[in-house]
């Protein structure tokens, strides 16, 4: 437990040097690729390729992309892979620079803080994500920042991390200025990273997984992210719905589940 309880553990090198720096840039993007090819490609090859849930989950479309469609999601996904990295390891330089609210002693405030810098991490990333990608759906906007993602019209797990450079920064910046103002054990932050990667590909799969209808009317599903893909003005949450029924931009197919 101790040795998750030290900055070193999680930066065990100086990252103000320029040869920290740049080796800690090269670690993080060796593992952000890793992560994406692994993870992407495993949902990938289990949801497209095999017949293992075909019948156990509802496939949102034919799945007959357009020509070239998975090659620039990739190129995409790498290039935004790199600006990522360049935002990981500037939280690391915050972090040892002593800027940041990242603490590493669990109890520091409580181990049920813990879950509660979680959920308020989420909501407000909610919040930020929904703004901001309703912002980019401005037509003076779009053509410059959000088109490249909506090029996959028929989502793909490759889709989930296809952003033009800069919508990928918006999107970058948000986790170095959170760590600015609320506290979150690095622990915590992993875990966070874990889930938006995890969600960001079940929401661009193409399939539906989430099991319940009342699971689907809480949380951001690929039947309702497929949705906005297709009808481009409606369903702009990352996480949870109820910022887009507060808004009264979300649009659900009629069921009769």
């Amino acid at each position: 437990m101790e040795h998750f309880e030290k900055i070193e553990s999680y930066l065990p090198m100086d990252l103000i040097t320029y040869k920290g720096f740049i080796l800690a840039f090269l670690v993080v993007l060796f593992f952000i690729l890793v992560r994406y090819f692994l993870m992407v490609g495993a949902a990938y090859y289990i949801f497209w390729k095999t017949q293992f849930f075909s019948k156990k989950i509802k496939i949102l479309h034919d799945r007959k992309l357009p020509k070239d469609q998975i090659k620039l999601e990739i190129k995409y996904s790498l290039i935004a892979s790199i600006i990522f990295s360049i935002s990981g390891v500037g939280m690391g330089m915050i972090w040892q620079s002593g800027y940041s609210q990242i603490y590493t002693k669990f109890d520091e405030y409580g181990l049920s803080y813990l879950f509660i810098s979680l959920l308020v991490y989420s909501i407000i990333h909610e919040f930020y994500f929904y703004f901001t990608h309703v912002w980019m759906h401005n037509p003076k906007i779009f053509k410059q920042v959000h088109l490249i993602h909506h090029k996959s019209v028929k989502t793909s797990p490759w889709a989930s991390f296809s952003f033009h450079p800069w919508e990928t920064i918006v999107h970058a910046i948000f986790l170095p200025v959170m760590i600015l103002f609320i506290p979150i054990h690095p622990v915590v932050l992993i875990i966070y990273l874990t889930i938006m990667t995890l969600t960001a590909i079940s929401n661009h799969l193409g399939a539906e997984i989430l099991p319940s209808k009342f699971l689907r009317s809480l949380f951001i599903s690929g039947e309702h992210h497929c949705i906005h893909h297709t009808k481009m003005n409606s369903n702009f949450g990352l996480y949870y719905t109820f910022v887009d029924k507060i808004f009264a931009t979300e649009y659900l197919e009629k069921s009769n589940e």
